[in-house]
């Protein structure tokens, strides 16, 4: 029943930060959360840090930008969009990190069921993941340069992203085969 509950407040969460757009509200919300986290405070602001900072620094790029040649005022929103992503980036690892996603949705044997084949595809990709990169590691004396790192990373994505179509088309073709999809 927490964990219900704590995906309700989630799901208002996400709502309200996504429509208030006021900077004093979201600044005083993050302070919130960063108080409701207690010890876990500097490993979820790491977390949240890494996860929006490359996202959220060209998208403000391109604000300042635009915002210079068409001479429109753009500072607020830059601060504003950023401090909504971070929160809301926060917020989310601040959740995942608090409750049981699998006996929050346990109301529903369809979400339990999409989550079940979510978290089996995210922990099968963790592990290939994992294994490709020991592969390149212990394949390799040295260190790997740039072009070594690109091209690891470019074939991996590449994998990654042909197995991800075809176990779309096959977890599709399952669903479709229990009643999920009704055409």
């Amino acid at each position: 029943m927490k964990d219900r509950l704590m995906l309700l407040l989630y799901i208002a969460s996400v709502l309200m930060l996504t429509s208030v757009h006021d900077l004093l509200f979201l600044s005083f919300f993050l302070l919130s959360l960063f108080l409701i986290s207690g010890k876990d405070l500097l490993s979820l602001l790491r977390k949240s840090f890494i996860s929006v900072v490359f996202f959220n620094f060209a998208v403000s790029i391109s604000y300042i930008i635009f915002g210079l040649l068409k001479g429109q005022e753009w500072l607020s929103y830059v601060v504003l969009l950023n401090l909504r992503v971070f929160s809301l980036t926060f917020l989310t690892f601040l959740f995942v990190s608090k409750i049981n996603f699998f006996k929050a949705v346990s109301f529903s044997k369809t979400l339990q069921y999409l989550l079940t084949i979510s978290y089996s595809q995210i922990t099968a990709y963790t592990k290939s993941f994992e294994d490709f990169r020991l592969s390149l590691k212990s394949r390799l004396i040295q260190r790997p340069d740039r072009k070594d790192v690109y091209t690891f990373i470019s074939r991996v994505f590449s994998y990654f992203f042909k197995k991800s179509v075809e176990n779309s088309k096959e977890i599709s073709q399952a669903m479709r085969s229990r009643g999920f999809f009704i055409d």
